[in-house]
């Protein structure tokens, strides 16, 4: 009995672990992408496609219909998690560095 019920729960456990890996998407890692070359690096990349982008542990939702304003957009939520008013502001002259972008 034990083992059925732990056969249940795994076949349980990497349905769900599968479906969230469906869900995520297909990412693009980048070494050189920040938001300041954004738009340039992904003119191949249909803004529409974009589900979420992420720099390092921060991921965030792509709410802009295009890639200016899904920028903005992401900028301002990164800084607003951010403290440190010199910090804010290199990252506006240097660019938040863009480690992932999620596609559908």
């Amino acid at each position: 009995m034990k083992k059925i019920i732990v056969l249940i729960g795994t076949l349980i456990f990497l349905a769900l672990g599968g479906a969230n890996a469906l869900n995520e998407g297909h990412p693009l890692i980048y070494d050189d992408l920040n938001t300041l070359n954004f738009a340039d690096k992904m003119q191949n990349v249909r803004s529409e496609n974009i589900r979420k982008i992420c720099s390092y542990e921060y991921c965030d939702d792509w709410l802009g219909g295009n890639t200016k304003a899904g920028i903005e957009t992401f900028v301002n939520r990164y800084l607003k998690t951010l403290n440190d008013e010199e910090i804010k502001n290199t990252l506006k002259v240097k660019g938040i560095k863009i480690t992932k972008v999620i596609i559908e």
